[in-house]
């Protein structure tokens, strides 16, 4: 096995890195930030009572942009909760004049991109505390480009008592000239309601320049991109009672030469309604946006303290075994076990022990991850290995060659010739391939999220580096725990068959089970990606075929590594390489007579409609939600049950990494999927369902709903 492990592992090294990534197979970790906060001052000393600013100043990498305080539609404001000395205050963020930034399918965000400082007032009481001063800012912003990262992270400023003189000045001087400007505007805003939203005429705005608005909506209220037709800009805000009272808008003029202005003006002007208008308001219908229901933290799991995760840790663990995604690998370990029974007891404990080794290790590399991520700003969701296309075609190609493995296209000899050497080189080889399954397996497994360990890993993400290693290595414990006590005890190895030449039909079969995860990997890949990056993965898997028939007939082992080696890597540049490179087109949701895709903004108004709402959190890679779909939830009883009580049935399909969908888990501390949400009419809170669902669980809940 430790040939083959080399190889395996050379062969990830060598596959090519992701387009604006660092690391090969590691492509899943983010290259340099794509946003570095830090915190400055306009002063370089605080004397009591005089107000001064600071400044939270975002650098962002090229091609990345940060959100307005109304992003538009998309994204989510920086946000900031401040830590300060005792006495001091610090006052609202001020907002430079944004950009309009259009994406395709017509998507309209207001945005900063370069570069950007926000300034803060900060007020310091009439005596002051004991120095040195200690300013801190802990900070959660959302970075995109082609895709969303979320971010967070604390940025700090030490401050001394004395005689205050400038500092920073000219970049306080630069932005402060982009803020909106405290002087009457040389023009008039005229706000009017419309049928279907709101009307804000600019008059007297000077010749020549180019005029902009920006809505700002009141609370419980949203708005699309506004629309100009001869300086009169119709503001979209479907769905909501519009009034001009409560709006703000920003209007910027532009000179010829690029130098912006910008006023900020109240929606205070007519009071025009059309009839339309004036019956919703009989009942007005609030319309939430992302940005406002993703940092609801009140929607925080209460997770009883450190003891009750460790246990929930311990449980979600062992019941992980009994996913559908880990069982056909667990048949390869039991298999293994049985080629043992007949030998040395201390031999079968030591391959035990290098199977939970495996497990350990995976576990310790995931808890590295997402440290590594949250100090780099960016996060990690359990089962990003399916939604990465690089390492998800790596995990194919090495799927598909344990599967030629056992079928025997290829076999791993040890070489050798005194029986010693080769009993010590079986020893090591089998001690190594116990310690890879360990890592496979579980490696595997974490396309599934098993009962009690959803809301666990949400928790983990979330604590100081020693608690997430605590909590890993205990999932990892109880994952664990079958094969060390079936290996450490060998009187439960006696009821296993004794081995015979049963043993090589039945790896053959293992080996056609494990060729089936292949497939279903390559149409985890298919549904992601794409046909052609399908077509070129199974090119590249033909190519890996001949390779391992190749390493199986030649007798040097070193020419047919290095071949085989060669044919892998050519073929994946050729077939695979350009596939996956190609930006991902965003994958249209198609409403069915059951089914619409999750929307934020759908399902609160639905819920401000009194109708019940069900939201299943699913992907293409996750067996579990596959089986709750088969044997639940296309059940006819309960497809009966939903329509009888007017459910809307909402798909949020995570198959690739959606940010809205991201923070949406997020929002009820969850990292993976299946998630099952249920909300009733005039409920504040929705019912989280178990992660395995039965026809039962489904029915119970509805009949607790009203009936329509």
């Amino acid at each position: 096995m430790r040939p083959l492990l080399y190889s395996l592992l050379l062969l990830l090294a060598l596959l090519p890195t992701a387009p604006g990534q660092t690391g090969g197979f590691g492509s899943f970790l983010p290259g340099p930030p794509k946003a570095v906060p830090t915190l400055v001052a306009d002063t370089t000393a605080i004397a009591p009572a005089t107000p001064f600013h600071v400044g939270i100043r975002f650098k962002l990498a090229d091609g990345w942009h940060l959100y307005w305080r109304f992003p538009g539609d998309s994204g989510a404001a920086p946000q900031v909760q401040w830590t300060l000395p005792p006495g001091f205050e610090a006052g609202e963020i001020q907002w430079p004049l944004p950009h309009l930034l259009k994406s395709e399918g017509d998507i309209f965000t207001n945005v900063y991109e370069g570069e950007v400082l926000l300034p803060v007032e900060i007020r310091p009481p009439a005596t002051l505390p004991k120095a040195p001063f200690v300013f801190k800012a802990q900070l959660k912003w959302y970075v995109c480009s082609e895709t969303c990262l979320p971010g967070e992270g604390e940025v700090t400023l030490t401050l001394s008592p004395g005689a205050p003189l400038p500092d920073n000045k000219e970049l306080f001087t630069l932005w402060n000239s982009r803020l909106p400007q405290p002087t009457p505007p040389p023009f008039s805003a005229d706000w009017s309601r419309a049928s279907d939203g709101l009307l804000v005429k600019i008059e007297g705005a000077p010749a020549g320049q180019k005029v902009e608005v920006f809505p700002i909506p009141p609370a419980g209220a949203t708005a699309e991109h506004p629309e100009m037709i001869s300086r009169t800009f119709c503001i979209p805000a479907p769905g909501a009672a519009t009034k001009p009272l409560g709006w703000k808008a920003l209007v910027v003029l532009e000179e010829p030469t690029g130098e912006r202005r910008g006023w900020e003006v109240e929606g205070s002007g007519s009071d025009k309604n059309p009839p339309a208008i004036a019956a919703k308001q009989n009942n007005p219908v609030p319309v939430v946006t992302t940005q406002q229901i993703v940092p609801r933290q009140q929607m925080r799991p209460q997770t009883g303290g450190l003891g009750s995760i460790l246990w929930a840790a311990f449980l979600g663990g062992l019941l992980l075994n009994l996913m559908p995604c880990v069982l056909p690998v667990i048949a390869l370990k039991i298999l293994g076990f049985t080629q043992q029974a007949g030998e040395d007891p201390k031999r079968v404990f030591k391959l035990g022990l290098a199977f939970c080794a495996g497990v350990f290790a995976f576990f310790s590399g995931l808890a590295i991850a997402v440290l590594g991520l949250k100090a780099a700003g960016g996060g990690l969701n359990w089962g990003f290995q399916f939604q990465n296309p690089w390492i998800l075609t790596g995990l194919i190609t090495a799927v598909f060659i344990f599967g030629l493995n056992l079928l025997g296209v290829f076999e791993i000899t040890l070489g050798g010739e005194t029986s010693s050497k080769l009993s010590e080189l079986a020893s090591k080889q089998g001690l190594g391939g116990a310690f890879l399954h360990g890592a496979f397996t579980t490696l595997l497994g974490t396309s599934c999220t098993a009962p009690y360990l959803g809301v666990t890993l949400g928790f983990a993400v979330s604590q100081p580096a020693p608690s997430v290693f605590v909590i890993f290595f205990t999932i990892a414990a109880g994952m664990s725990l079958p094969y060390l006590v079936l290996t450490s005890n060998p009187t439960l190895l006696r009821f296993l068959p004794k081995p015979g030449a049963w043993m090589e039909r039945l790896k053959q079969i293992m080996g056609f089970l494990i060729l089936g995860v292949a497939v279903w990997l390559l149409g985890v890949l298919g549904q992601g990606r794409g046909m052609e990056s399908l077509s070129g993965m199974c090119s590249f898997l033909l190519i890996t075929g001949i390779s391992c028939w190749l390493y199986g007939i030649l007798r040097s082992r070193l020419m047919a590594l290095l071949l085989a080696l060669a044919l892998l890597g050519g073929g994946y540049r050729v077939f695979v390489f350009d596939t996956i490179s190609k930006p991902l087109e965003p994958k249209t949701a198609l409403s069915t007579d059951e089914w619409v895709p999750f929307s934020p903004e759908r399902l609160a108004n639905e819920r401000a409609l009194g109708r019940a709402v069900f939201v299943d959190f699913t992907a293409d890679w996750c067996l579990n939600c596959k089986v709750n779909e088969r044997l639940t939830l296309s059940k006819q009883e309960v497809k009966d049950a939903f329509a009888a009580h007017n459910v809307l049935l909402m798909k949020a399909d995570w198959t690739n990494n959606d940010p809205v969908i991201t923070a949406e888990l997020n929002r009820f501390g969850r990292i993976g999927v299946p998630f099952y949400l249920l909300y009733a009419p005039d409920a504040p809170d929705p019912l989280v369902l178990p992660e395995l669902l039965t026809p039962r669980i489904i029915l119970e809940a509805l009949e607790k709903l009203p009936s329509r």
